[in-house]
Order: structure tokens, then sequence, then C-alpha cells
């Protein structure tokens, strides 16, 4: 009765963990984004800055994350949490105190992106291992809804604290809110082994480098388009003839939603058996086709785009890495590594592509490239999940049971 009872106390300690890491490793980008027109106005920098920041960061998270399945293993998924969070921690109290020129800046976000990257596929491990297998898609959907709470806390630290109390305050309570994320990190006794003893699933079978290489490359697409939604939707907003303040209001919205599709659909992946990396590729295509609507350059067009393309477009992170992890049993860290360097390859590159063609053409171009690019992501996910599949003998048997019983 008691380990009964241990069980449920040591998954939510692991969701909490990953959820709070994982906003905290991210919050240093979204913070520097939020602030940028007072930061940049105190440090006499120019806007170009921005974009290579940010690049910086999701660059680093991509390179930093292909070596987290080692480090795990070499250090344990709990100490790695523990080093995203606390790198996070120091890289926000290090422009806080010392930010004075563009070295220190990127600097700055370098350090945070390789914490970020060693800590996503950390924090998946833990999951993968402390959280019973009925909720693991529960967790990973809210772990990856951590991403718009982030945005969501950096765009409450304007009117809070950026502004009556400046800039440098807002990075400083960013380092304190990362480190007590450190603290409250509980250890292995405390966590349990809720997910340990999880059966693998069907699909569970060999580690193949090969199809996990395939699929980032497919993520990385639908990263890239999604991470343009997320930078360019309120400037494209505008430019369509929406008021400013009407643009972040729609943003702010977009992306709440967009952070509950991602809950929900983690929710569904608990208590739906079906082929979850197919759902993730058609996301990516509805996506893409709400990205056309951006270009239009109607205003409740681009209002639907932006709502559509939260809740489809860019709300498969969370199932991705939950389909994934049930195919690599026992090794969510090495599988989900290189995954999420694709995440990070795209989310990096995407905007500063996307940047590239509106400058050479017009919002209307980049975003009918960036919908082809998303159709194009999920095919490559599509075949992907056809090549990760060739090996399981056990889904095949499985799919055989089923059809003969149904006979």
């Amino acid at each position: 009765m008691r380990a009964r009872r241990e069980r449920p106390a040591g998954s939510a300690r692991a969701a909490t963990a990953a959820v709070t890491v994982t906003t905290a490793g991210v919050l240093p980008a979204y913070l520097v984004g939020v602030l940028w027109v007072q930061l940049s106005a105190d440090l006499g920098v120019g806007p170009s800055l921005l974009g290579l920041l940010v690049a910086a960061f999701f660059a680093t998270s991509a390179v930093s994350a292909l070596f987290a399945g080692t480090l795990v293993r070499r250090l344990g998924g709990i100490r790695v949490v523990r080093l995203s969070g606390l790198t996070a921690a120091l890289a926000m109290l290090g422009v806080a105190v010392v930010a004075r020129d563009t070295a220190v800046l990127v600097a700055a976000l370098v350090v945070a992106g390789w914490g970020n990257g060693v800590g996503q596929p950390a924090s998946n491990d833990l999951i993968a291992r402390s959280v019973p297998a009925d909720r693991q898609g529960l967790a990973y959907g809210l772990k990856q809804a951590a991403i718009p709470l982030s945005t969501l806390l950096a765009g409450v630290a304007i009117p809070l604290v950026a502004i009556p109390l400046g800039w440098r305050t807002a990075f400083g309570l960013g380092a304190v809110l990362a480190l007590l994320v450190v603290l409250s990190v509980p250890g292995a006794r405390r966590m349990g082994s809720a997910g340990a003893s999880a059966p693998p699933s069907e699909a569970a079978g060999p580690f193949r480098r090969g199809p996990l290489y395939v699929l980032a490359a497919g993520l990385a697409l639908g990263a890239g388009t999604g991470n343009a939604l997320g930078s360019f939707f309120v400037s494209t907003a505008v430019a369509g003839g929406i008021a400013p303040a009407t643009a972040g209001v729609l943003a702010a919205v977009a992306s709440g939603l967009g952070a509950l599709a991602r809950v929900v659909a983690g929710w569904l992946a608990d208590r739906v058996r079906t082929r979850w990396l197919l759902v993730v590729a058609a996301q990516m295509s509805l996506g893409g086709l709400s990205y056309a609507l951006l270009g239009t350059g109607v205003e409740a067009l681009i209002a639907v785009g932006a709502v559509v393309g939260y809740c489809t477009g860019w709300a498969w992170a969370g199932l991705s890495t939950y389909a994934i992890t049930r195919m690599h049993h026992g090794m969510a860290a090495q599988a989900t590594s290189i995954t999420q360097g694709g995440m990070g390859l795209g989310a990096a590159l995407g905007p500063l592509a996307f940047g590239a063609v509106v400058s050479a053409g017009s919002y209307a171009v980049a975003w009918t490239a960036t919908a082809a690019l998303a159709v194009v992501g999920g095919l490559v996910v599509v075949l992907a999940r056809h090549l990760l599949l060739r090996d399981r003998p056990a889904l095949v048997a499985a799919h055989r049971r089923r059809a003969a019983a149904r006979a």
C-alpha cells in the first residue's frame, strides 16, 4: 500500500521538475527578446544583434543536446537537470551584473543555450523513468507547455519589473527564479521510480541513429517554421493593419491556446492508442496551411492563422517526444538528444531565414515559403516513422494479433 502512495508523489515531482527546469532553461532567451527595447537603448546596440543572440542561444542548444545522452549516462538525469537550471541562473545573473557590451550578451546566451540543450533531453529522461507510462503523455505536454509559459513570464516582467525597476533587475529576478528551481528539484530517493518498471511500448525497438536523424530533420523544419510564427507574428499583424496593442493581445491569446493544446494533446496520448507520429506530421501540415493565411494581409485571416498555427503547427513538440521515448524504452535521453538537436537547429535558423526572406521580398513571400517548409517537414516525419518502425517486430506481431481477433 505504501508503494502505491509514493508512486503518484514521485511522478508529480518528476513532472514538476521537468516543467520548471524547461521554463528556466529558455527564460534567458525570451527575457532578452521582450526586454530588448530597454536593453538596447541602455547599451547602445542595434536591432540586428537580437537575431544574432536568439540564433546563438538555439544553435548552442542544438549542439549541446547531441551530447546530452552521454552526459546523462555519466552524471545521472537529476544532476543534469539541476545543472541546466544552474546554468540558466548564472547566465541571467551575468547579464544583470556585468553586461556592458555585445560580447557579454553573446557569451551569456551561449552559456544559457548550452544549459537548455542538455536540460531538455535530461528532463525527458526524468519523465520516462519516473512517471508511469499512462501519464507520460500529459507530463510531456506539460513540459512543452512550459515554453509558452516562459514567454508569459518574460512578458509580465516588462510592466511589473523592467519599467519601474529596470531591465537588470528583471534579469536578476530571473536568476533568482532559476536558482529556486534548482533547489526545488528533489533527489533520486524522493523522486521515486514510478516509471522504471513501466513496460515498453509495442513500438519499442533497437536504437538506430539513422532514422532518428531523419526524424530530427523533419522536426527541425517544424521547429523552424513554428519559431518563425512566434518571432514574426506581431510584426506581420501590424503590417497587415492590426493595431500593435491588438496584435500583442492576439499573440498572447494564441500562445496561451497553443500551450493548452500541447497539454490536451498529451492528455489524449495517455488515453487514445494511435499512431502519434502521424498526428505530429498532420499537425505540421495543418500548421503550414495556417501560415499561408498569415501572408494574405487580411486581418481576419491573420487572426485565424495565428490561433490555428499555435494550436497545430507549433503544438506537436510534446507528442513527438512522447512517441520517441515510447519507441526507445530506457533510452529517452540518447534518442531525444538527437531529435532535440534538430529542433534546436530549426529554432535557430527558422527566424533568421524568415527575416532574410522578408528583407529581400515581403511577408507574403516569407509566409508562403514557411507554409511549404512546414508541409515538407510533415512528410519527412512520415518517412522517419516508417524507418523507425521497420525494425519493430513486437509491433508487427501485435498488429497481426489484432487483425486475427477482428477476423
